[in-house]
């Protein structure tokens, strides 16, 4: 304590050294500037009254002149009297600012400046100051008498008026003289006045950088420090406080803790032999151990099978320091069947031995819940492969319907053609021209409808533009040959010039879906006007058709039509389509306002 009060005193002593080192420069020069410019200052006073009085030394000489002039022409003015005293007064008033200029340039002005000039002026003005005064006075003694002589008075009067200019004229210039000297005055002080500025100033800077700024970094460490220290220890004291409290939260949980896993903890502590050293109160329960339960040997109170009793003393009897896990099954003493997830943990003493703490969990409705999940995922596959062989059946029997609709095409098609084509050939009789040119005629139709039978039957199987051009062409192409067929309005467009080639097994299910919702839209929607749109993004093709037919409800499409005259079969091999080559399809309809058909590709996986 008296070590920090000598450096208080010693810190405290050396900032008043130097405060009182620096506030004295200070002052003095202040001080200092203070004396010269109060001398100035005063020089200044005298020298504005001075030029005050030299001004009106040049007023009253003017006044003078016109005071005589005015009394010489009054006769027996009742004021006369009040302007010979006036003019007495003028006189006199004259005379003793002369002589009072006289006297300051003679004494106060050799004080402060020895003026030659001003003297050398005041001597030139003397005579005619002094005939001014004279004959002044001489024409007052003639102008107080009773009856004015102006014979007599003339002379003086033409004297005053005669010397009057030449005292004004030397009056202005020692006025101009004694303003001059008065600016050169007061530049001199202002040249003083920046000096001691400039002086104060560097004194400033100098106290600034070397003392001020020393001792305010030091002052600024110190107070750092200090509060450096004092945080420094609130934080420990903080921290301690904390700890405090932390230490009592740890043991009231400790309690709390204990408390809670002696009466809800399925746990025992065993030797490395699996006797029991303590077994927690729930446990006990669990296990309907309640008396001796401390000499007895876990397995057994947990009556478990042979094999499962050898595994679990295998466990404790392990000394690796790690936790082993494993599920046992047993009986309890209802006969219920109990599942149990065992950890054990070994845990060292400080006297070298070691024990084991054995910690279990109840895990018997988990079990019977994964039992169900397994069963459950059972029955799911087996439904699935259920569904499975009954759309396999489906798409088999579809493509037998659709091998007999082909075979059923060429047989009463293209096949009638070809036995009517024979037989016109064999019946054709050159010898009869005429007949024989009108059947070569007919064959010649009949060759038309074979060809176009046969185009429409190909059309119907693979067009050839789907394999040479893609997609978008062979929808062109077909859109079109419908459109010629059916007499509706079928309309194609490729909104973003799409011109991409997928695989061959993409293109035709692509053009089988579009094909089968072009062929619903003309059979079942009974529609006389479809749109086939065609736009692709980055990595998304997208194909819509839209109609404006009759419509449906949603909600009314059967997922599998037990009837293949329903309609739904062309629905739900679309989808398996789609699905096929991981497409998508939205079908969208209104009743009364027409139906959209969307098909969704994402190419960007391929």
């Amino acid at each position: 304590m008296n070590k920090q009060e000598s450096l208080d005193h010693q810190t405290f002593g050396r900032l008043s050294k130097i405060y009182i080192i620096a506030l004295g420069a200070i002052a003095l020069f202040t001080i200092g500037g203070q004396f010269f410019i109060q001398r100035y200052l005063n020089s200044q006073i005298d020298d504005s009254r001075i030029i005050n009085i030299s001004g009106r030394q040049r007023m009253l000489s003017q006044k003078l002149s016109k005071e005589i002039l005015l009394l010489s022409y009054i006769k027996n003015d009742p004021s006369k009297k009040q302007h010979i005293h006036e003019l007495e007064a003028t006189i006199e008033l004259w005379r003793q600012s002369h002589e009072a200029l006289t006297q300051y340039n003679e004494s106060i002005q050799k004080e402060y400046k020895d003026s030659t000039e001003i003297r050398k002026m005041f001597t030139v003005l003397e005579p005619n100051f002094q005939i001014i005064y004279q004959n002044s006075l001489k024409a007052l003694d003639q102008i107080k008498a009773d009856t004015i002589n102006h014979a007599m008075l003339k002379p003086h009067l033409d004297t005053i008026i005669l010397n009057e200019p030449l005292f004004l004229k030397q009056m202005d210039a020692i006025v101009f003289q004694y303003d001059k000297e008065a600016q050169q005055k007061v530049s001199s002080l202002k040249r003083i006045e920046y000096l001691l500025f400039g002086l104060i100033i560097l004194i400033l800077i100098f106290e600034f950088f070397l003392l001020f700024r020393p001792v305010a970094l030091s002052i600024q460490k110190t107070i750092s420090n200090v509060l450096a220290s004092q945080q420094k220890a609130e934080d420990m004291a903080f921290r301690t406080e904390e700890l405090r409290k932390k230490q009592e939260e740890n043991v009231q949980e400790l309690l709390s803790l204990t408390k809670a896993i002696d009466q809800t903890l399925l746990y025992a502590r065993v030797d490395e032999l699996g006797m029991i050293q303590s077994l927690g109160e729930r446990f006990a329960k669990f296990l309907d151990a309640q008396q001796h339960r401390e000499r007895k040997n876990l397995a057994d109170l947990m009556d478990l099978s042979e094999v499962q009793k050898n595994r679990l003393l295998g466990l404790i009897a392990q000394n690796k320091g790690g936790v082993f896990n494993e599920e046992f099954e047993f009986l309890s003493k209802s006969g219920q069947k109990i599942w149990l997830d065992v950890s054990i943990l070994t845990i060292f003493k400080e006297s070298g031995n070691s024990e084991r703490l054995v910690l279990c969990s109840d895990i018997s409705k988990r079990k019977e819940a994964q039992n169900e999940v397994e069963r459950l995922n059972a029955a799911s596959y087996k439904e699935k492969e259920e569904l499975q062989k009954s759309n396999a059946s489906l798409i088999v029997e579809a493509q037998e319907e659709e091998r007999k609709r082909i075979a059923k095409e060429i047989h009463d098609s293209i096949g009638q053609m070809l036995t009517a084509l024979k037989f016109n050939i064999e019946s054709i009789n050159l010898k009869n021209v005429e007949k024989a040119d009108q059947k070569i005629e007919g064959l010649k139709q009949l060759s038309k409808d074979l060809i176009q039978g046969i185009r429409i039957a190909t059309f119907n199987l693979t067009p050839p533009e789907l394999k040479d051009y893609g997609i978008p062409i062979a929808l062109m192409k077909m859109t079109k040959e419908l459109s010629k067929l059916t007499g509706k309005n079928i309309l194609f467009e490729n909104k973003s010039n799409f011109d991409q080639r997928f695989d061959t097994l993409v293109e035709t299910n692509l053009y089988r879906v579009t094909q089968e919702a072009i062929n619903n839209a003309i059979k079942y929607a009974e529609s006389d006007y479809i749109m086939i749109s065609v736009n692709h993004s980055e990595s998304v093709l997208s194909i819509t058709i839209d109609d404006n037919g009759k419509g449906f409800e949603n909600k009314n499409i059967p997922p599998i039509s037990s009837n293949k005259t329903e309609g739904g079969m062309g629905l739900f091999f679309m989808k398996e389509r789609m699905n096929y080559i991981d497409g998508r399809i939205f079908i969208n309809s209104t009743p009364g306002k027409g139906t959209r058909v969307t098909l969704n590709y994402n190419f960007s996986e391929t």
